[in-house]
């Protein structure tokens, strides 16, 4: 294998090519914000469908009690 003399500057360059694809911390502050805003709305739709199978419960039970005269 040949050996390849690399400058300063040369490895100047490629150490600033690899940070041209690096992710900013506005990059990572908005993927953040992102995730945070679905894991939001997931956790309200969860909510929601936990609330109304309580409801669903809670309902179904006054029944059976009004059922039995209890």
């Amino acid at each position: 294998m040949a050996q390849k003399n690399m400058t300063i500057e040369t490895l100047a360059e490629m150490i600033n090519e690899g940070f041209k694809t690096t992710a900013t911390k506005e990059d990572v502050k908005a993927l953040e914000e992102r995730v945070t805003t679905r894991l939001d709305r997931i956790e309200t739709l969860l909510m929601e469908e936990q609330k109304r199978k309580i409801e669903s419960l809670e309902t179904r039970m006054k029944k059976l009690e009004d059922g039995l005269a209890v």
